[in-house]
């Protein structure tokens, strides 16, 4: 039944429902009767109480005859016209050998390997025109750089951006780029200060944490290397220091709090605005990481300051500190935003259009829907900067839906889904593996109920959802 009863404490009862992505308040015996149903009992009792509701016009069954996502009838359009990002694959070559990361052939990831392909300049020159070519639509385009390390091939990022530069007027152009910081040296710090560049570097908290995972090749820690470069370019280049961000990858048994104290008080690094917090991912591994309670309790201490910030119960630490969290919360109000009805041809949230804002090319010149995909599935790849875009290969992968058509329809989180290609895909088969996509369900299930919970509790505290009353 595409309907969920929740409550957020023992004498507040809701139940959201799907067709209308709403949520009501309901009194205790309609929480009850309706978790019955939901549990598979079919008292009449139970039933009477659904029916009223039905009744009213609400948690009506679902209406979903087709699963298809609404731009796969635009969508030769939107690619020939709206592309607004690339980003490019510069090396499959890297000078570190992270723990946890797939190009250091750790077997715990399947979707990447090591070796020590660069990517060409003939390549770099058809995907930035590709880009212009397909973005008459877009007033702002990004080129990224990725890798393996990309600061492999500096001088090519530097050809790349002037080369954008040259091919594009009138139009806002930005440039970014994600590296382990170790190659982040004086003479590039230079050259790119003038450029529209944002920079993520990876660094996982104080030196004992960052050294556990993120190595040289020979073993030894990458830390100094990378503090070392962060500090020059703080003292030396103020404002390329201002674009700067830091991607902290949070391993099992890492103690969370000593790594969020560590940006808390880092005056030379950067404070905790510029800090992008992550667990290891899920997809394209069996692997299973197993995270302690302890760092729930952490990490629930801090999402929890940042809801006591919103509704003006703390004044000690400032908003930005809290910046990750804050985003989710108001995501909440994103994908809750009450409809009269779902339409007959629907898709689950989560999937954006592939290559339309985050296009990735690989170092041969592959089309893929983003960096965190395998470039190794036959499925994701969707064509190259020679041909263009395999317009069928790109339908099928926009609609991941299709596959579980029959459990999405009545799915009650039909609009909280945050399945996408690249948690679907298995890495493994031709085309999405219904059985595969269908084991990150409850998962996804169980992060919407919550999130459910999250944003109903700040309506009950009457928080407004004003972006533009948070300074960020």
């Amino acid at each position: 039944m595409p309907f969920m009863p929740f409550k957020t404490r023992p004498n507040l009862y809701y139940v959201y429902d799907m067709n209308r992505n709403s949520i009501y308040k309901i009194r205790q015996h309609q929480y009850e009767a309706l978790n019955h149903i939901k549990n598979g009992c079919n008292e009449d009792v139970d039933i009477n109480v659904l029916k009223e509701f039905q009744s009213r016009g609400l948690l009506a069954e679902s209406p979903i005859i087709q699963i298809e996502h609404p731009a796969t009838q635009v969508l030769e359009y939107q690619l020939d016209r709206c592309v607004n990002s690339i980003t490019f694959q510069m090396s499959q070559n890297c000078n570190l050998r992270c723990g946890y990361c797939p190009y250091s052939n750790n077997g715990i990831y399947d979707n990447r390997s090591h070796s020590a392909l660069n990517i060409n300049w003939d390549t770099l020159q058809q995907g930035i025109d590709f880009l212009v070519s397909h973005s008459k639509d877009v007033d702002h385009l990004h080129v990224a750089f990725y890798g393996g390390e990309p600061l492999i091939v500096k001088k090519l990022i530097i050809d790349t951006m002037k080369y954008m530069l040259q091919k594009v007027s009138g139009k806002e152009i930005s440039f970014g780029m994600t590296t382990n910081g170790t190659l982040l040296d004086d003479s590039f710090a230079r050259e790119v200060s003038d450029f529209n560049i944002s920079i993520m570097i990876s660094l996982d908290g104080p030196e004992v944490v960052h050294n556990k995972n993120r190595t040289f090749a020979d073993g030894r820690g990458s830390y100094e290397a990378v503090y070392r470069n962060i500090r020059h370019i703080h003292e030396n280049y103020p404002q390329l220091y201002k674009k700067l961000k830091f991607n902290t990858v949070i391993s099992p048994n890492s103690n969370y709090q000593e790594i969020f104290d560590y940006f808390r008080k880092g005056e030379e690094i950067g404070d905790l605005s510029k800090v992008n917090f992550n667990t290891l991912s899920l997809n394209y591994t069996e692997a299973e990481f197993i995270y302690e309670d302890t760092y729930f309790e952490e990490r629930n201490y801090e999402a929890l300051k940042a809801y006591l910030l919103l509704l003006g119960k703390l004044k000690e630490e400032p908003v930005s500190y809290h910046k990750g969290d804050i985003e989710t919360i108001f995501s909440y109000k994103e994908f809750i935003s009450p409809i009269s009805g779902t339409p007959k041809i629907s898709h689950p949230s989560g999937t954006c259009v592939p290559g339309l804002k985050k296009l990735f090319v690989d170092v041969n010149g592959n089309f893929f829907p983003c960096e965190r995909v395998d470039e190794n599935s036959s499925l994701m790849k969707m064509g190259n900067v020679r041909d263009g875009f395999n317009i069928d290969k790109v339908r099928e992968i926009l609609n991941v839906g299709s596959v579980t058509e029959k459990d999405c329809k009545d799915c009650w989180a039909f609009h909280c889904c945050s399945i996408c290609p690249a948690s679907a895909d298995n890495g493994k088969d031709e085309h999405y593996s219904e059985s595969y996509k269908l084991s990150k369900c409850n998962r996804v299930k169980a992060v919407a109920l919550e999130n459910l919970k999250n944003y109903t509790m700040m309506k009950e505290f009457k928080y407004p959802f004003k972006r533009e009353e948070i300074m960020l």
